[in-house]
């Protein structure tokens, strides 16, 4: 293990619900996984959408919650106690529960800085064997999401291709720099288009995110059945080289490796 190696956090937010945050955080993760890559993910949602994909079961031992609430408290931690392991995936992750709903007045406890827990949990040495740290957040802007933004070193923020949840996206991306005023645009910050699909309305929002974003766009995910499917039935299109967003998703993660945003 490099001690000096630092994992790369990646956030995935939006205060918006339905705007395919979950999926992509986990298309995304499994697409470095397959890429060989060794890949953690956080479930920050009390919703536990990312957690109940991965077929997470209730074993006692603690999550995110607890996590949080320990390291808060400053007690001893033991890492291994928070990491569970896909199999099918190849990846790890930290589940959430419930409970997580009142993780926000754990951190406004917090004597130290309640905005920095996250920075504090993930740069222990224990981290460092991983490759990639990905944060699946709850639609919200609450203390949670400014602990996520703040710890990472890219905020991916998922737009949908739809007039309604595209117009606030300026709003709440000036939000989200206020969580991290030294983030460099197009590097630090990166909007990904998501739900595209092929008639006229969606191609015009996806026009205007080029647009108005330029280089900080990466290239859309196109919205197919499969979607739904993938959810419900607990599976990743990244893993099905025929899929159409399967390779959108892979198409991103190729990005993200090679530090390379196509716009």
């Amino acid at each position: 293990m490099d001690k000096n190696k630092k994992p790369i956090i990646i956030t995935i937010a939006n205060e918006k619900g339905g705007v395919a945050k979950t999926t992509s955080a986990i298309n995304i993760a499994a697409g470095l996984s397959l890429r060989g890559k060794k890949v953690l993910l956080v479930d920050i949602d009390s919703q536990t959408h990312l957690t109940n994909w991965l077929d997470f079961c209730f074993d006692g031992k603690p999550t995110i919650a607890e996590l949080i609430y320990q390291t808060v408290a400053q007690f001893p931690v033991n890492h291994d106690d928070f990491i569970r392991h896909n199999n099918k995936l190849n990846l790890d992750y930290i589940p959430a529960t419930p409970m997580l709903a009142g993780a926000v007045t754990t951190l406004k406890a917090d004597q130290t800085d309640e905005t920095t827990v996250f920075s504090r949990i993930f740069s222990d040495g224990y981290f460092t064997k991983y490759d990639y740290i990905i944060i699946d957040c709850c639609p919200s802007l609450d203390l949670r999401i400014t602990n996520a933004v703040i710890c990472s070193d890219i905020l991916l923020i998922t737009v949908q291709a739809d007039p309604i949840p595209y117009q606030g996206t300026d709003k709440m991306l000036k939000t989200l720099l206020r969580m991290k005023p030294t983030a460099n645009i197009g590097e630090d910050v990166l909007i990904l288009p998501t739900m595209a699909m092929n008639i006229q309305v969606s191609k015009a929002v996806i026009e205007a995110i080029y647009e108005s974003y330029g280089k900080m766009v990466l290239s859309p995910i196109p919205f197919r059945a499969s979607v739904k499917n993938s959810s419900a039935n607990k599976t990743v299109l990244v893993r099905r080289t025929s899929d159409d967003v399967g390779k959108a998703y892979m198409n991103v993660v190729d990005a993200l490796i090679g530090g390379e945003i196509h716009g």
